[in-house]
């Protein structure tokens, strides 16, 4: 066999095995009506017998809330009553929700963003029916409404929280994050009180320079508080999703979340004692969200002069002892608690407490 046949023999093999493993060519539905545009609280109606066909409407969500279909179906004479499956998808023909629809009245509800979908009524195999439909809408009245796309689903495009005020968010079905944007003008723990009838949620605090990163997971329903310390500057308060968020509607609701701050806790000098050769011990008051106490001594009442500092580092730490203190003197003693916050361990101060004196007479 000469070597061009050998080729023309070769070329045809290959032509027929690229034949066979091309996928088969997917029959597209056919849509049986023009797409109207829902006019909400007006009825619909068609019929549905084959396997191929779908009824398809458009409509609009001027803000999020829930998109409600109360539907009836009635037999044909098919084996089975129903419609396969309704489907809301957004205009780019993501998929966001489906249900099946079995005989008689079914109602069902979509949380959406803002924005433009499409309703699609879809027949299967064996199954037809006749149907009519009403659309219903409701806001779901966030602080801000979203749109599916304009989220604040990214830092970038994070939504203005003022701190201490109370917010109204919402996590319709085609999202899965929410961000807010605060500043801290001081350090001070934030006590956020999160409100939500979402099955599960997580909360992310972070500030915008990374060494501060917090995360509460297991958020549930119900009314939920929790306490972070926050030193000063701007951070990033992300909500998400529990999942399996893209199956389940329980993932899928509103939420309320407000926030009140407390400073980092004051302390007050108890005692000051001057000991033998030149000693003075100080003591003072614990609390139990500090991280330790700095205390100060000078010999002037704006502690410029022969100052002298000592760190207890521990919260249950309650008295220290200066030592070589000049005799004949009287000294100045205050002392602040401070927080040890982020990666760093930034030691956050309190206000310093009034002073006490103490004269060193022995």
């Amino acid at each position: 066999m000469s070597r061009k046949m050998k080729q023309i023999m070769l070329a045809v093999i290959l032509m027929v095995m690229m034949c066979a493993v091309s996928p088969a060519r997917k029959v597209s539905a056919e849509v049986l009506n023009s797409p109207q545009q829902i006019v909400w609280g007006q009825s619909y109606s068609g019929e549905l017998e084959d396997a191929q066909n779908t009824y398809e409407y458009t409509f609009t969500m001027k803000k999020s809330g829930t998109f409600s279909l109360a539907i009836a179906t009635e037999g044909i004479g098919k084996t089975h009553t129903g419609l396969n499956y309704i489907k809301v998808s957004d205009m780019y023909d993501n998929e966001i929700y489906t249900a099946s629809v079995s005989e008689g009245n079914g109602s069902y509800k979509a949380e959406l963003l803002a924005g433009d979908y499409k309703l699609s009524l879809c027949a299967g195999f064996y199954t037809g029916c006749k149907f009519t439909f009403t659309a219903s809408y409701k806001a779901s009245g966030e602080t801000r409404s979203e749109a599916w796309l304009s989220q604040n689903d990214e830092k970038t495009m994070a939504f203005t929280y003022k701190a201490g005020t109370t917010y109204k968010g919402q996590f319709a079905f085609n999202e899965t994050t929410d961000i807010y944007k605060m500043k801290m003008t001081k350090n001070q723990y934030m006590n956020i009180q999160i409100n939500s009838k979402i099955k599960e949620m997580n909360v992310v605090i972070e500030n915008t320079n990374g060494d501060i990163h917090y995360i509460q997971t297991g958020v549930t329903p119900g009314t939920r508080k929790y306490t972070f310390f926050l030193p000063k500057g701007t951070y990033y308060i992300t909500m998400t999703k529990g999942w399996p968020y893209s199956v389940d509607p329980n993932y899928a609701g509103m939420y309320t979340f407000k926030t009140t701050f407390t400073d980092v806790p004051k302390t007050t000098v108890n005692k000051v004692k001057n000991l033998s050769s030149g000693k003075l011990k100080v003591t003072w008051k614990c609390k139990n969200k500090a991280t330790g106490y700095q205390i100060q001594i000078a010999t002037d009442k704006k502690f410029k002069k022969n100052k002298k500092v000592y760190d207890a580092p521990f919260k249950n730490y309650n008295n220290c002892t200066f030592w070589d203190l000049k005799k004949g003197k009287t000294y100045y003693v205050r002392v602040r608690s401070y927080v040890k916050a982020g990666s760093r361990e930034k030691k956050c101060y309190s206000v310093w407490s009034k002073y006490k004196t103490v004269k060193i007479k022995k």
